[in-house]
């Protein structure tokens, strides 16, 4: 591409040929008149359908495409492979069966332009099954300060732990690696992100459409992706501010709700068990920042004996 790349947009493709497709007509269409000021980098990492297949077709079609094969069988070593050959300002990361609004990239890449913030948040629309799909409506992002960003992705209420549908600067990934995890890899690093932008910007205007089944990764749970969630959690608490450790405990309490019975009489069981205790309860109850349904987690949790 003579043009400079403005956007990198990185898709790891595992056995996806039901939707893969589909994902990159709604990249394209996204993208609109801007589809030189990007590039696409799709990892197949070990597929065994046609995934393969469809990659080819569309790299043959659209200079755009770049792509690489792999066999990690982990999201975490395929995503950091992909960051090391981007070669954009920005990076995006697309789940290979999720799809994008069309118009939005477009509008967002000179709003990048415009403001160069070091990350770009904006809020992922959950989509089951064939909902309808909504129209791009773009808005004016806000600045966030470095504690605002935080207290907002601890609490949830505008945006989780997600590197899909999100613009991040490619100098904050290409210094600081994933861990190799089969999932929840992002949850690991995006608080550190968060610590680490000197501007980070806000918007509720969504253009990601997340779509949710019962096989992803977060739906089907085992024992390794519970200890890859404990792990990301540690991490938490590592690279945020102490002044976040009750916002924090509530990561921890749900683990604890969700995950009770698989944590019994284990040692993952017991470094969650430890992690609530050092909170003092009655400083908890008290923090008017903590939601009442999670004082009510608390309480049920140490009525548990956690």
């Amino acid at each position: 591409m003579n043009t400079p790349c403005q956007l990198s947009i990185l898709i790891a493709a595992h056995n996806c040929e039901p939707y893969l497709a589909n994902t990159l007509d709604t990249i394209f269409a996204s993208l609109g008149t801007a589809q030189q000021r990007a590039e696409i980098i799709i990892i197949n990492d070990a597929s065994t359908d046609a995934t393969q297949s469809i990659i080819d077709d569309y790299a043959a079609r659209y200079s755009q495409i770049r792509t690489d094969r792999t066999a990690f069988r982990n999201v975490g070593k395929v995503r950091n492979h992909a960051v090391s050959l981007a070669r954009g300002e920005y990076i995006l990361m697309v789940d290979s069966d999720d799809t994008l609004l069309a118009g939005a990239l477009q509008e967002r890449l000179s709003l990048l332009q415009q403001r160069a913030p070091d990350i770009l948040l904006s809020k992922i629309i959950e989509v089951r099954g064939d909902d309808s799909r909504p129209s791009w409506q773009p808005d004016e992002p806000i600045e966030l300060k470095r504690d605002q960003s935080i207290e907002r992705f601890l609490v949830h209420r505008d945006y989780q732990a997600h590197f899909i549908g999100q613009f991040f600067s490619r100098r904050l990934l290409q210094q600081h690696a994933f861990p190799d995890f089969i999932c929840y890899e992002d949850t690991w690093l995006f608080p550190l992100m968060l610590t680490l932008s000197t501007r980070t910007l806000y918007s509720r205007a969504g253009f990601y459409l997340y779509r949710k089944h019962a096989h992803s990764l977060s739906s089907d749970v085992n024992a390794e992706k519970i200890r890859c969630l404990i792990a990301a959690t540690q991490n938490m608490d590592r690279v945020l501010p102490h002044a976040f450790q009750h916002l924090i405990t509530c990561h921890w309490l749900d683990i604890a709700n969700r995950y009770h019975t698989q944590l019994q009489n284990t040692p993952q069981g017991e470094i969650v068990r430890t992690r609530i205790r050092q909170v003092s309860l009655l400083w908890f109850l008290l923090n008017g920042k903590i939601r009442l349904s999670y004082k009510r987690k608390m309480l049920a949790v140490r009525r548990r004996g956690w």
